[in-house]
Protein backbone atom coordinates (compact mmCIF):
# COMPACT_ATOMS: atom_id res chain seq x y z
CA UNK A 1 0.00 0.00 0.00
CA UNK A 2 2.46 2.35 0.89
CA UNK A 3 4.70 2.04 -1.94
CA UNK A 4 1.95 2.01 -4.34
CA UNK A 5 0.46 5.54 -2.93
CA UNK A 6 3.87 6.98 -3.36
CA UNK A 7 4.35 5.32 -7.42
CA UNK A 8 1.01 6.77 -8.07
CA UNK A 9 1.01 10.02 -6.32
CA UNK A 10 4.68 11.35 -6.73
CA UNK A 11 5.02 14.53 -8.64
CA UNK A 12 1.18 15.36 -8.21
CA UNK A 13 0.59 18.90 -6.54
CA UNK A 14 -1.11 18.48 -3.90
CA UNK A 15 -1.15 21.66 -2.42
CA UNK A 16 -2.72 23.06 -6.14
CA UNK A 17 -5.80 24.63 -6.53
CA UNK A 18 -7.25 23.00 -9.42
CA UNK A 19 -9.94 20.74 -9.01
CA UNK A 20 -8.40 17.15 -10.32
CA UNK A 21 -5.25 17.32 -7.85
CA UNK A 22 -7.93 18.35 -4.90
CA UNK A 23 -10.05 15.55 -5.49
CA UNK A 24 -6.80 13.10 -6.11
CA UNK A 25 -5.29 14.48 -2.73
CA UNK A 26 -8.75 13.18 -1.03
CA UNK A 27 -8.32 10.17 -2.21
CA UNK A 28 -4.86 9.85 -1.25
CA UNK A 29 -6.13 10.52 2.70
CA UNK A 30 -8.95 7.99 2.36
CA UNK A 31 -6.35 5.31 1.63
CA UNK A 32 -3.65 6.71 4.15
CA UNK A 33 -6.66 6.72 6.72
CA UNK A 34 -7.92 2.96 5.56
CA UNK A 35 -4.38 1.57 6.38
CA UNK A 36 -3.49 3.84 9.41
CA UNK A 37 -7.46 2.59 10.92
CA UNK A 38 -6.46 -0.80 10.45
CA UNK A 39 -2.64 -0.55 11.99
CA UNK A 40 -5.43 1.11 15.16
CA UNK A 41 -8.02 -1.43 15.37
CA UNK A 42 -5.23 -4.08 15.09
CA UNK A 43 -3.10 -3.27 18.36
CA UNK A 44 -0.47 -3.07 15.59
CA UNK A 45 -0.49 0.92 16.51
CA UNK A 46 -0.67 1.27 20.34
CA UNK A 47 -2.67 3.45 22.38
CA UNK A 48 -0.82 6.50 23.04
CA UNK A 49 1.50 5.64 20.19
CA UNK A 50 3.12 9.17 18.34
CA UNK A 51 1.81 9.91 14.67
CA UNK A 52 4.20 12.11 13.25
CA UNK A 53 2.90 13.71 10.21
CA UNK A 54 6.01 14.37 8.79
CA UNK A 55 7.54 10.19 9.32
CA UNK A 56 4.03 9.28 7.76
CA UNK A 57 4.07 11.19 4.63
CA UNK A 58 7.52 9.74 4.15
CA UNK A 59 6.45 6.34 4.73
CA UNK A 60 3.68 6.24 2.75
CA UNK A 61 5.53 8.41 -0.18
CA UNK A 62 3.07 11.61 -0.19
CA UNK A 63 2.66 15.36 0.90
CA UNK A 64 1.44 16.09 4.67
CA UNK A 65 -1.54 17.40 3.34
CA UNK A 66 -3.59 13.81 2.94
CA UNK A 67 -1.80 12.13 6.21
CA UNK A 68 -3.11 15.76 7.98
CA UNK A 69 -6.41 15.05 6.46
CA UNK A 70 -6.45 11.22 7.51
CA UNK A 71 -5.48 11.59 10.52
CA UNK A 72 -8.46 14.39 11.02
CA UNK A 73 -10.74 11.79 9.74
CA UNK A 74 -9.34 9.24 13.05
CA UNK A 75 -10.18 12.33 15.53
CA UNK A 76 -13.47 12.57 14.68
CA UNK A 77 -13.80 8.63 15.43
CA UNK A 78 -12.15 8.75 18.46
CA UNK A 79 -9.10 6.43 17.40
CA UNK A 80 -6.64 9.44 17.78
CA UNK A 81 -6.18 12.82 19.93
CA UNK A 82 -4.84 15.59 18.01
CA UNK A 83 -3.12 17.58 20.73
CA UNK A 84 -2.59 21.25 20.51
CA UNK A 85 1.34 22.24 20.54
CA UNK A 86 2.18 18.68 21.40
CA UNK A 87 0.92 16.52 17.76
CA UNK A 88 -1.56 13.66 17.69
CA UNK A 89 -1.37 10.20 19.25
CA UNK A 90 -3.82 6.83 19.00
CA UNK A 91 -6.38 7.20 21.46
CA UNK A 92 -6.57 5.08 24.65
CA UNK A 93 -9.10 2.65 25.19
CA UNK A 94 -12.09 4.21 26.98
CA UNK A 95 -14.52 1.74 28.93
CA UNK A 96 -17.18 4.55 28.50
CA UNK A 97 -16.84 4.33 24.22
CA UNK A 98 -16.50 0.52 24.44
CA UNK A 99 -19.45 0.68 26.29
CA UNK A 100 -21.47 3.72 23.57
CA UNK A 101 -20.26 1.40 20.97
CA UNK A 102 -22.15 -2.03 22.26
CA UNK A 103 -24.92 0.10 22.68
CA UNK A 104 -25.31 1.25 19.47
CA UNK A 105 -24.63 -2.07 17.77
CA UNK A 106 -27.22 -3.86 20.02
CA UNK A 107 -29.85 -1.16 18.54
CA UNK A 108 -28.25 -1.77 15.21
CA UNK A 109 -28.00 -5.93 15.17
CA UNK A 110 -30.81 -7.30 17.43
CA UNK A 111 -33.88 -6.10 14.96
CA UNK A 112 -31.63 -7.12 12.44
CA UNK A 113 -31.45 -10.91 13.78
CA UNK A 114 -35.55 -10.77 14.32
CA UNK A 115 -35.65 -9.75 10.91
CA UNK A 116 -33.28 -12.45 9.38
CA UNK A 117 -35.27 -14.97 11.58
CA UNK A 118 -38.55 -14.36 9.58
CA UNK A 119 -36.61 -13.89 6.14
CA UNK A 120 -33.61 -16.45 6.35
CA UNK A 121 -32.97 -18.01 2.69
CA UNK A 122 -31.45 -21.77 1.85
CA UNK A 123 -29.24 -19.40 -0.28
CA UNK A 124 -28.44 -17.19 2.84
CA UNK A 125 -28.16 -20.23 5.80
CA UNK A 126 -25.69 -21.92 3.40
CA UNK A 127 -23.38 -18.90 3.45
CA UNK A 128 -23.84 -18.30 7.27
CA UNK A 129 -22.88 -22.59 7.65
CA UNK A 130 -19.98 -21.92 5.64
CA UNK A 131 -18.57 -19.07 7.65
CA UNK A 132 -19.35 -20.91 11.06
CA UNK A 133 -17.34 -23.87 9.59
CA UNK A 134 -14.29 -21.43 8.85
CA UNK A 135 -14.32 -20.28 11.68
CA UNK A 136 -13.74 -23.91 13.61
CA UNK A 137 -11.17 -23.90 11.26
CA UNK A 138 -9.32 -20.44 12.13
CA UNK A 139 -9.71 -21.00 15.39
CA UNK A 140 -7.75 -24.42 14.89
CA UNK A 141 -5.01 -22.71 13.40
CA UNK A 142 -5.11 -19.97 16.02
CA UNK A 143 -5.94 -17.67 12.99
CA UNK A 144 -7.53 -15.05 14.88
CA UNK A 145 -6.82 -12.31 11.44
CA UNK A 146 -8.40 -14.65 9.16
CA UNK A 147 -11.27 -15.49 11.75
CA UNK A 148 -11.86 -12.03 12.59
CA UNK A 149 -12.62 -11.59 9.09
CA UNK A 150 -14.96 -14.04 8.87
CA UNK A 151 -16.84 -12.76 11.79
CA UNK A 152 -17.17 -9.93 10.08
CA UNK A 153 -18.93 -12.09 6.66
CA UNK A 154 -21.42 -13.81 9.34
CA UNK A 155 -22.71 -10.46 11.09
CA UNK A 156 -23.01 -9.20 8.01
CA UNK A 157 -25.00 -11.96 6.15
CA UNK A 158 -27.50 -11.76 8.58
CA UNK A 159 -27.66 -8.27 7.92
CA UNK A 160 -28.72 -9.38 4.00
CA UNK A 161 -30.82 -11.86 5.37
CA UNK A 162 -32.78 -9.41 7.01
CA UNK A 163 -32.98 -7.28 3.63
CA UNK A 164 -30.66 -4.15 4.93
CA UNK A 165 -26.98 -5.36 3.40
CA UNK A 166 -26.12 -1.89 3.42
CA UNK A 167 -26.97 -1.30 6.83
CA UNK A 168 -23.90 -2.68 7.98
CA UNK A 169 -21.77 -0.22 7.14
CA UNK A 170 -23.22 1.70 9.86
CA UNK A 171 -22.41 -1.27 12.42
CA UNK A 172 -18.92 -1.00 11.38
CA UNK A 173 -18.92 2.66 12.28
CA UNK A 174 -20.55 2.39 15.41
CA UNK A 175 -18.37 -0.57 16.82
CA UNK A 176 -14.94 0.64 15.93
CA UNK A 177 -13.99 0.57 19.78
CA UNK A 178 -15.07 -2.19 20.84
CA UNK A 179 -13.17 -4.19 17.85
CA UNK A 180 -10.04 -2.65 19.34
CA UNK A 181 -10.80 -4.78 22.34
CA UNK A 182 -11.83 -7.57 20.25
CA UNK A 183 -8.01 -7.77 18.69
CA UNK A 184 -6.79 -8.12 22.38
CA UNK A 185 -9.06 -10.64 23.67
CA UNK A 186 -9.08 -12.66 20.38
CA UNK A 187 -5.24 -13.73 20.85
CA UNK A 188 -6.75 -16.82 23.21
CA UNK A 189 -7.81 -19.86 20.83
CA UNK A 190 -10.52 -20.05 23.63
CA UNK A 191 -12.31 -17.56 23.40
CA UNK A 192 -12.04 -17.94 19.20
CA UNK A 193 -14.24 -21.08 19.77
CA UNK A 194 -16.43 -19.60 22.76
CA UNK A 195 -17.45 -17.06 19.70
CA UNK A 196 -18.40 -20.09 17.41
CA UNK A 197 -20.10 -21.54 20.09
CA UNK A 198 -22.38 -17.97 19.88
CA UNK A 199 -22.49 -17.92 16.33
CA UNK A 200 -23.55 -21.40 16.15
CA UNK A 201 -26.55 -20.75 18.63
CA UNK A 202 -27.59 -17.79 16.26
CA UNK A 203 -27.64 -20.02 13.16
CA UNK A 204 -29.49 -22.64 14.80
CA UNK A 205 -32.27 -19.38 16.13
CA UNK A 206 -32.25 -18.05 12.32
CA UNK A 207 -32.40 -21.20 10.69
CA UNK A 208 -35.64 -22.11 13.34
CA UNK A 209 -36.98 -18.71 12.56
CA UNK A 210 -37.10 -18.47 16.11
CA UNK A 211 -37.28 -14.35 16.11
CA UNK A 212 -37.08 -14.30 19.76
CA UNK A 213 -34.73 -16.83 19.94
CA UNK A 214 -32.14 -15.39 17.49
CA UNK A 215 -33.18 -11.50 19.19
CA UNK A 216 -31.59 -13.47 22.67
CA UNK A 217 -28.66 -15.38 21.17
CA UNK A 218 -27.19 -11.59 19.39
CA UNK A 219 -27.44 -9.64 22.60
CA UNK A 220 -26.15 -12.54 24.81
CA UNK A 221 -23.22 -12.49 21.72
CA UNK A 222 -23.07 -8.65 21.68
CA UNK A 223 -22.44 -8.25 25.21
CA UNK A 224 -19.70 -11.03 25.80
CA UNK A 225 -16.84 -8.18 25.13
CA UNK A 226 -17.99 -6.44 28.04
CA UNK A 227 -17.34 -10.08 30.06
CA UNK A 228 -14.00 -9.77 28.53
CA UNK A 229 -13.06 -5.92 29.25
CA UNK A 230 -11.92 -6.35 32.91
CA UNK A 231 -10.13 -8.94 32.11
CA UNK A 232 -8.32 -6.82 29.74
CA UNK A 233 -7.64 -3.75 31.75
CA UNK A 234 -6.67 -5.81 34.18
CA UNK A 235 -3.28 -7.40 31.40
CA UNK A 236 -3.21 -3.68 29.61
CA UNK A 237 -3.81 -0.99 32.03
CA UNK A 238 -1.46 0.84 29.92
CA UNK A 239 -3.99 1.26 27.44
CA UNK A 240 -6.81 2.62 29.43
CA UNK A 241 -7.69 6.19 30.04
CA UNK A 242 -9.53 6.85 33.13
CA UNK A 243 -11.89 10.30 31.42
CA UNK A 244 -14.42 9.20 30.02
CA UNK A 245 -14.92 9.99 26.60
CA UNK A 246 -18.98 10.15 25.57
Amino acid sequence: MTTQIGKAKRGSRLGDDSKPERLESSSIAAQVHDVLMERILDMELPPFEELSEARLAAEFGVSRTPVREALARLARRGLVDILPQRGTVVSPLSEALIAKSRFIREALERPLARLAAEKLTPEIEALLTREVALQHTFANLTDDQSFLASDERFHALIAKAAGFESIWDDVREAKFHMDRVRRLSLLSQEHMFFIVREHEDILERLKAHDVEGADRSIAVHLTSVMHELDVIHARHPEYFTRDAKS
